[in-house]
């Protein structure tokens, strides 16, 4: 009974019940005091995932309705291709395996006898290696391609070859238990298995299955994935080169192989496809290289499809943006749309909104304008998509000549200490930690931690953040599908940007992040899901290009008072502590083009705020009473790194109250500015009653920002001398009213 009332009410103070026992019927209650934790169940808690597996290929079928294109070639191809694409082509398939596409392609240019001899006798020599991508990939395009050349007895034998490293491919992604969430899928897995079925099918009864279950994996498992993660305006959870090595080389090839074939055109029904050109434009700061989130170690690496998308789409602003000296033909795998100078036009990227929401993956990315001196603000809130994520819920960075508000940790290499201590965790973003000094919890054991035998458990450091869910925890596998994902939904769901609002030049996300910290498994004794700590966290980001001040407000209750909060500012180089506020600078950089700025910020809320420094030489990555940096191993990097690499980050601003309280409001203002210009702002704390606010007053005009403790909102006083405009940008959540249990009054803590 115990079990049952604790899931139905884990997110109350009091777990209350009624036992019949005779006549009688007495009272029972079970408080859990904050700090102390369930332990019963723990270990099943843990494991969140149900056994699973992708279908094996004769579970699955067609649609009746199913048609595929019968002539071949079945796969895009190149019509009349110049001598120069030919060579760059050569050029690009130089290694020993993909060599072999280059003389794919020579032979559907001239189809002498002598040639297609001598490779078929190398296509039928390959053997399937690790996933087979390659194997299974060239083969289905030899077929394909060649079909008509080929004699019956090769086509025969080349048929069976491809069909062999097809079903190779698919043992592969099902023994792997591949996820349409992960990156590990569009290395060239999917893209593989889709070149094979649709070459294949349906010349033979063994092609059947396998285009069945690349059916069932691309339309009921993919797509639906794609679709929730991109939302409405493209975006992908995971962050630098993993999106150029996963979907940036899967956006393009799988729809255009898919149509090319079927005549489905999911550039035209997709919305999140097309709007990946966006994610890609808007991620990118002024000095060109993407803001980091997630395990990320390269921030100016290629998206391979993404010219391809720009010229499917004539996207000119995309296709100039974009382009590089390495972009060739063929632009997409295993052909893409011919490169056109005709869409260049370097005035279209200042045509694009100067904000974006991308409301799969729920960021938001500001800018000032288009030039190298603009300023650049991203914010995150949103779900958990489980690969290569960091907790980091309702951070935020800021970019203005330099690196300002940085996302911190270096990640070099996987499930170190420092990747797993400081790095991934809470503590290393821009965001809230609310500490319980009892949140010890050890996770699972990895082979990274000790030499030799997996131990079996490995502590972990209390930062006081959000919940450890997601790669690299060991503690649940990635969904193998969207309904999986909802099945645990209660694990994955992080974050909600409840209102996105842009008017006047403000963008403004109204944010509700408690879930990221606190869920109905919060309490009960497991490593993933912490201890109780937070009942309540909403947070507004509000950037006002117009000023170019960046205004953030956090309302947040903790669960027991003596939890301490902290809000976190990371900086790459030391901070100052200033009357009412701090400040960060970040040196000029000619390497990156960076001329140096400065960040002035007023902490209006709480007052009288305790302000430190936490960071330097032997204390760049703290977390309670330890640095992570590997034994050195980070620091050492450190100081290899080249001029162009993005620095992780050696100090953190913490802003606490100055007494312990259940709730608090936090309130921010920050002005970045170019080398050591002052901020043109008068910044000061207002009162309304029970609302209080800020008021910038600024060269152009004076806005106050108004927010009420009940409310996850804001409402704007906007003045220009001239004309007074008000918004009230609302979100859904409004403050709960709490009872701690009194069993002399009958009173319990609870919501309802």
């Amino acid at each position: 009974m115990m079990s049952a009332l604790l899931n139905a009410r884990l997110n109350r103070w009091l777990v209350f019940g009624a036992v019949v026992a005779g006549s009688g019927a007495a009272l029972i209650w079970f408080h859990q005091l904050p700090g102390v934790t369930w332990r019963a169940g723990a270990e099943k808690l843990s494991t969140i995932r149900a056994e699973r597996a992708l279908p094996h290929p004769d579970t699955v079928a067609l649609p009746p309705d199913f048609r595929i294109k019968s002539e071949h070639p079945r796969l895009p191809v190149p019509g009349s291709i110049s001598k120069n694409v030919a060579q760059n082509i050569r050029m690009a398939y130089s290694a020993t395996q993909s060599n072999l596409v280059a003389r794919i392609l020579a032979a559907r240019i001239e189809p002498r006898e002598q040639v297609l001899q001598a490779l078929f006798e190398r296509l039928t020599a390959l053997v399937p290696t690790g996933g087979g991508d390659d194997e299974a990939k060239t083969l289905a395009l030899a077929y394909d391609w060649l079909y008509a050349y080929w004699t019956p007895a090769q086509r025969q034998a080349l048929l069976a070859k491809a069909l062999s490293a097809c079903e190779h491919e698919i043992t592969f992604i099902r023994q792997a238990k591949l996820s349409p969430y992960n990156v590990i899928l569009y290395n060239a897995p999917l893209q593989g298995l889709m070149t094979c079925a649709i070459a294949l099918y349906p010349d033979h009864a063994r092609a059947t299955p396998i285009m069945a279950f690349t059916y069932d994996l691309w339309k009921n498992r993919v797509l639906p994935v794609w679709r929730q993660i991109m939302g409405r305006n493209g975006g992908w959870h995971e962050g630098g080169e993993y999106v150029g090595i996963g979907i940036g080389q899967a956006i393009f090839q799988l729809p255009n192989m898919w149509r090319h074939a079927t005549g489905e055109d999911l550039f035209k029904s997709e919305p999140g496809i097309r709007g990946h050109l966006d994610f890609l434009i808007h991620r990118t700061q002024p000095d060109g290289r993407y803001v980091s989130w997630g395990d990320a170690a390269f921030f100016k690496r290629h998206s391979p499809d993404a010219i391809a998308l720009a010229l499917e789409l004539r996207n000119a602003a995309a296709y100039t943006f974009l382009m590089n000296d390495n972009v060739a033909e063929p632009t997409s795998w295993p052909w893409g749309p011919a490169l056109d100078a005709s869409l260049t036009d370097p005035a279209a990227v200042g045509r694009l909104p100067l904000s974006k929401y991308f409301d799969g993956i729920g960021t938001v990315f500001a800018r000032s304008d288009w030039t190298s001196d603009a300023t650049h603000v991203s914010f995150r809130a949103g779900d958990n998509y489980w690969s290569h994520t960091h907790l980091d819920q309702g951070a935020f960075t800021v970019y203005k000549g330099g690196e300002l508000a940085i996302d911190s940790g270096l990640y070099y290499r996987a499930m170190t200490d420092h990747h797993m201590n400081y790095t991934s965790q809470t503590i290393a973003h821009n965001t809230l930690t609310i500490t319980d000094p009892q949140d010890v919890i050890a996770g699972p054991g990895t082979s990274a931690t000790l030499a030799g035998a997996r131990p079996s458990t490995r502590p972990i450091a209390n930062d006081g953040g959000q919940r450890r869910i997601g790669s690299g925890w060991g503690v649940e596998e990635a969904p193998l599908d969207i309904d999986e994902w909802r099945e645990n939904s209660e694990t994955y769901h992080t974050g909600t940007i409840e209102r996105y609002f842009e008017a006047d030049g403000l963008t403004v996300a109204v944010a509700d992040i408690t879930p990221a910290y606190t869920n109905t498994l919060s309490g009960l004794g497991t490593f993933s899901h912490r201890t109780r700590r937070v009942e309540r966290f909403w947070r507004v980001f509000a950037y006002d290009r117009v000023h170019d001040i960046v205004v953030i407000f956090d309302n947040v209750s903790a669960t027991r008072a003596n939890f301490k909060k902290r809000w976190l500012l990371h900086s790459v180089e030391q901070p100052m502590v200033e009357n009412a506020g701090f400040s960060v600078r970040v040196a000029p950089n000619r390497a990156l083009g960076h001329v140096g700025s400065t960040l002035r910020s007023w902490v209006l809320l709480p007052t009288s705020a305790s302000i430190e420094l936490m960071g330097g030489p032997g204390q760049e990555f703290w977390v309670g009473d330890h640095n992570y940096d590997d034994n050195g191993a980070v620091r050492e990097r450190m100081h290899r790194l080249s001029p162009q690499a993005r620095h992780p980050g050696a100090w953190r601003v913490e802003v606490s109250p100055s007494k312990p309280n259940t709730d608090d409001l936090f309130l921010v203002v920050m002005a970045p500015t170019l080398r050591d210009a002052n901020a043109p702002h008068a910044v000061k704390l207002i009162r309304d009653g029970e609302r209080v606010g800020a008021e910038i007053r600024g060269p152009a005009r004076t806005i106050r920002w108004w927010f009420a403790p009940d409310r996850n909102g804001v409402w704007i006083e906007l003045s220009d001398g001239k004309v007074t405009r008000g918004y009230e940008v609302m979100g859904t959540s409004t403050a709960k009213q709490w009872l701690d249990f009194n069993p002399l009054m009958g009173w319990f803590r609870g919501s309802d």
